[in-house]
């Protein structure tokens, strides 16, 4: 896995925090930093997951959306399609 620098500023209580828990684990603090940054990420919703895509489409348009909700959210699909 290739490595690419990153600077991020922690306040300093963080910081003694952060090395702490190093040295506890017997890591670096960089290997915690990124362990800690995978598990956040995993923990995220996809940014491209098609169901966030719901949110605000029927805000007034449609008065049946509740009812047609699968139909609206094809129409949406195929919007995004590239010919």
């Amino acid at each position: 896995m290739k490595k690419i620098p990153l600077q991020v500023y922690v306040d300093q209580a963080l910081h003694q925090q952060l090395r702490l828990m190093a040295k506890r684990k017997k890591v670096t603090q960089a290997e915690l930093i990124r362990k800690y940054l995978y598990q956040g990420l995993q923990k995220e919703p996809d940014l491209h997951d098609p169901a966030l895509d719901i949110i605000g489409l029927g805000t007034g348009k449609t008065a049946d959306l509740s009812e047609r909700h699968d139909h609206y959210l094809v129409l949406r699909e195929k919007e995004n399609w590239k010919d």
